[in-house]
C-alpha cells in the first residue's frame, strides 16, 4: 500500500510541474501557449488527486474533507480552463491553416491568441493556489 501510495504521489508531483512550469515559463508569452502539457498535467493531477483521496479514505488517518473537496474543485477548474483552452488553441489553428490552404494570406493575429490568455492564466493561477492550499493548510 506504501508503495502504491509513493507512486500516486509522484504521479502528482510530476502533474504539478507540467502545470506550473509550464506557467511559469510562459507567463509572459503572448502567442504560442503550450496548452497539451498544461492539458495533460492538469489530468495527472486529477486522477492521481482522486487515487489518493480514496487511498486516504482507506487508511486510519483522520482525513481533512473540506480541504480535499475544495482542492478537488479547484483541480476540476483548472481540468476545465486548460482543456477549453487546448480546444480553442486547436480550433484556432485549424482555420489558419484553412485560410492558407484556400491561398488567402494570414497574418499571425495576435489578437485572436490573445482570448485563450485567461484560459491559460486561469489553469496556471489556480494551479498555484492549489499548491498553496496544499502546503499551508494544516
Amino acid at each position: 500500500m506504501e508503495l502504491l501510495h509513493s507512486l500516486l504521489l509522484i504521479a502528482h508531483l510530476v502533474g504539478l510541474s507540467m502545470l506550473v512550469g509550464t506557467f511559469i515559463l510562459q507567463m509572459r508569452a503572448r502567442s504560442g501557449h503550450a496548452f497539451t502539457i498544461m492539458l495533460i498535467g492538469a489530468s495527472v493531477q486529477l486522477v492521481s488527486g482522486i487515487a489518493l483521496y480514496g487511498l486516504l479514505m482507506a487508511g486510519d488517518e483522520p482525513v481533512n474533507h473540506m480541504k480535499l473537496g475544495i482542492k478537488g474543485l479547484i483541480a476540476l477548474v483548472v481540468f476545465v480552463a486548460a482543456l477549453v483552452g487546448f480546444l480553442r488553441q486547436r480550433a484556432i489553428t485549424k482555420e489558419r491553416a484553412t485560410l492558407t490552404t484556400n491561398g488567402a494570406s494570414v497574418v499571425a493575429d495576435v489578437a485572436i491568441e490573445r482570448k485563450l490568455g485567461p484560459f491559460f492564466h486561469t489553469a496556471g493561477g489556480l494551479a498555484v493556489v492549489n499548491l498553496l492550499i496544499a502546503v499551508l493548510w494544516r
